[in-house]
């Protein structure tokens, strides 16, 4: 009776497990169909296609194609979050770690683009994500700017103030690059490290280089 009642619990739990790897499986297809086809070119069995699973199995899991890019872009937002906080773990100062992070949120953006021109091409689809994200960040860069004064790296503004300002550009940055495509990313992130670090007075642009 036990060994039976032991069954019955693993049963489900290797179902479950199945389920969420054939749904990780079609969030991957879905983030690469994406970046080869753009989003509106992307079609149902072009996804089910590229994660090895039939149109039937896909709709097991999500109802329509919006829906999955929807939990494509929270997939993202994760991962985003994660890559940033490697980079950042991996300085040593609190410049450092705002360097690192900035150029490692741009990068990201580049390795992303199509679910970023998702995002922002339907700002007010995911205005709600998007202020979720931006809290996320704005904490850890508050609490960067707060060390950064403390040891004298930066000058002693209201920290809080600081981080929105900084989140701020980096997103409405990304938002207007997902549009310009032939911007390098490596322009965005020496601009908007100069322009966070030094401003755009004389001898800024040469201050950031070194950063770079």
């Amino acid at each position: 009776m036990k060994r039976s009642s032991t069954t019955a619990v693993a049963l489900p739990n290797r179902f479950e497990r199945r389920r969420e790897r054939t749904r990780q499986e079609l969030l991957a297809a879905a983030t690469r169909v994406l970046a080869e086809k753009g989003l509106h070119e992307t079609k149902v069995t072009d996804i089910a296609a590229a994660a090895d699973v039939g149109v039937g199995t896909f709709y097991l899991h999500f109802p329509d194609k919006e829906t999955l890019f929807d939990a494509v872009v929270e997939e993202t937002v994760h991962r985003l979050k994660a890559t940033v906080d490697a980079a950042r773990e991996r300085a040593r100062s609190p410049l450092e770690k705002v360097v690192a992070a900035n150029r490692a949120f741009f990068r990201f953006a580049r390795d992303n683009r199509e679910v970023f021109k998702i995002v922002f091409g339907h700002a007010a689809a995911y205005n709600d994500l998007i202020r979720r994200a931006q809290a996320l960040f704005i904490a850890d860069i508050e609490k960067e700017i707060r060390e950064g004064i403390a040891s004298g790296a930066f000058a002693p503004l209201p920290p809080a103030l600081v981080a929105q300002a900084v989140v701020g550009m980096s997103t409405q940055v990304i938002s207007w690059w997902t549009e310009h495509e032939s911007v390098p990313i490596e322009t965005l992130i020496e601009t908007t490290t100069t322009l966070a670090l030094h401003g755009f007075t004389p001898g800024a642009a040469a201050k950031g280089a070194r950063h770079g």
